[in-house]
């Protein structure tokens, strides 16, 4: 990752993410890497909100640190693997950004170049560990070899991906950032999504556009393998933001600005990909 830099404020970054000095005294970098994406992951909810007001996705590292660290709150892959790599690269781990092309499983195949970004560290001098917080609030921790094509075919739930092994700085997905925030195409206008893992499974709060625009809300929860769902309010949504996703500057949009979407796989089902 080149061409990016910024002063990365290491001690905001830790308190965000609930990470501590022992935490960071991993003798491996591959184990420090681990635990950093680790806490991220667990702290910082994968969720597209201020989309359907008809925000643009940023990448920029000024952009990153506002929104995920100063105000609170989550984002898509481009943003969260994005401040993953800022803190990792602080922190003296040199790290990789890698475009890939997205399979939802519906049968249409990969999607466009640069669809997902994730980030890859050194696990060797020729070995690769692939370390994606941002794939719809999945934690994908494996190893890849960019000479092992079959390697690079990203199983993840009923998706899939493919990685493009070649590294490019931040700026170099901000076109396909501003895609997703506006393309009827995209998944993500389609719906609403806002996912965090729990210690007992997961919580999701869904929206679909219903009549005249209106966000249809719907909580999942996934504890111990059961799963409930609900039908919520927009405030009730919006104090759900707040409480169990750690959010509490964030409100929930009770109406879409986002038209025409063309696209029927959305993540309103709570499965974001």
């Amino acid at each position: 990752m080149s061409g990016d830099d910024a002063t990365f404020p290491v001690g905001d970054y830790c308190a965000r993410v609930g990470l501590i000095a022992a935490d960071l005294g991993a003798e491996a970098p591959v184990e420090l890497v681990h635990a950093v994406a680790g806490a991220q992951h667990r702290a910082i909810p994968f969720e597209n909100l201020d989309i359907h007001r008809g925000d643009c996705v940023g990448v920029e590292p000024e952009r990153l640190l506002a929104r995920l660290i100063g105000a609170r709150r989550g984002g898509i892959c481009y943003q969260l693997n994005g401040l993953l790599a800022l803190a990792l690269e602080a922190l003296g781990v040199p790290v990789q950004l890698w475009g890939a092309r997205v399979d939802a499983g519906s049968g249409a195949g990969p999607g466009r170049a640069l669809g997902h970004m994730a980030a890859v560290v050194r696990d060797g001098p020729q070995s690769w560990r692939l370390v994606d917080v941002g794939f719809g609030g999945e934690f994908v921790w494996r190893r890849v070899d960019p000479a092992d094509p079959e390697s690079l075919r990203i199983p993840v739930g009923t998706a899939s991906y493919l990685l493009d092994p070649r590294d490019r700085p931040l700026s170099a997905f901000a076109d396909m950032a501003r895609w997703h925030s506006s393309s009827p195409q995209s998944r993500f206008t389609g719906s609403v999504i806002c996912t965090l893992p729990t210690a007992r499974g997961r919580t999701t709060l869904t929206g679909r556009p219903g009549a005249e625009g209106t966000l249809d809300y719907r909580l999942i929860r996934l504890r111990d393998g059961v799963r409930t769902e609900e039908p919520v309010t927009a405030a009730a949504a919006t104090e759900l933001l707040a409480g169990d996703f750690g959010m509490p500057g964030a409100v929930a949009p009770a109406v879409s600005r986002v038209v025409d979407h063309e696209n029927r796989q959305s993540v309103g089902n709570g499965s974001p990909r």
